[in-house]
């Protein structure tokens, strides 16, 4: 197999495939909702990169043929993978990052010189290097976060990872919080991780993450029944539609700094361009009018 290569340098245009177009991919069930497309080529557009990434809806019955038949492309140089396929994508590459074998699951993957492929994951790492961006540091900072699913399994590792000093996780199927601070506990002892049965308490708490789906919804409310925040909270919904969640509103008129999901995403694009060898223009916005 055709070894990966770091996309052609060229002056900035319009993307105009041809023969020596690299390819890039998103693989999902459903991928009508992802926006990776969008934001992947506006970067290759801005780098002047001749490549291009395109959406595959993948079924999961299908998942592992059709994966191996997208690898053996000699013009594929890389996947970014989402739901439902984040922990079977882990079989069909040859090593992982160490990240990505303590979540037991992948977001990207790549071919290597060697052609093997190696996978990692950057759902939650993203979310720390979006924070970084926006002048929030996680080390030191002690975390509540509500939810304990895939995505924020993957933000709870991250958070460890970075030096949060703890992490008291909450969710409504008891077994996930319990399973992650398990998993958090034995790779991370230096970031004591617990079970927290009320989800609205934040004594103590200098960052409250929401991982969980409640405000996507009309009419959801809250995740939790809270009362007024501190104003030196740092509140994040990752949840991006709608923008301004029940949640963030109410962080808002705390005095709260909030954000929801779109550091997160920003965070994820440069450490999508840093793993598959892109160049990211400084000036690069994912979130500006050309590239929303």
């Amino acid at each position: 197999m055709q070894a990966m290569q770091t996309p052609t340098q060229k002056p900035a245009h319009k993307c105009r495939i041809g023969g020596a177009t690299r390819l890039f991919g998103i693989v999902g069930d459903p991928v009508t909702q992802v926006k990776t497309p969008q934001l992947m080529n506006g970067l290759f557009e801005a780098g002047g990169n001749d490549a291009v990434c395109l959406p595959f809806d993948v079924p999961v019955n299908v998942f592992e043929p059709a994966l191996a038949g997208l690898k053996a492309l000699g013009n594929l140089d890389g996947l970014v993978v989402t739901v439902p396929h984040k922990v079977r994508a882990m079989s069909m590459v040859e090593e992982v990052s160490d990240t990505a074998h303590r979540v037991g699951a992948i977001n990207v993957m790549r071919e290597r010189a060697d052609g093997s492929w190696f996978g990692d994951m950057f759902d939650g790492t993203g979310l720390v290097l979006g924070l970084k961006r926006i002048g929030f540091e996680v080390r030191g900072k002690r975390v509540k976060q509500l939810g304990a699913g895939g995505a924020g399994a993957a933000v709870a590792h991250a958070l460890a990872e970075a030096g949060a000093a703890s992490i008291a996780l909450t969710d409504p199927q008891r077994e996930l919080p319990e399973q992650l601070v398990a998993r958090l506990n034995r790779f991370y002892p230096e970031c004591p991780a617990k079970v927290d049965v009320d989800p609205a308490d934040l004594a103590g708490v200098d960052l409250l993450i929401n991982c969980s789906p409640v405000g996507m919804r009309p009419g959801d409310g809250m995740p939790a029944a809270f009362g007024a925040f501190a104003p030196t909270l740092q509140v994040v919904d990752i949840i991006m539609t709608p923008a301004e969640t029940p949640l963030l509103e109410h962080a808002r008129r705390s005095g709260c700094r909030a954000t929801n999901g779109r550091p997160m995403i920003e965070g994820q694009l440069a450490a999508f361009a840093a793993f598959f060898g892109i160049d990211m223009p400084e000036s690069f916005s994912c979130f500006s009018d050309e590239h929303a």
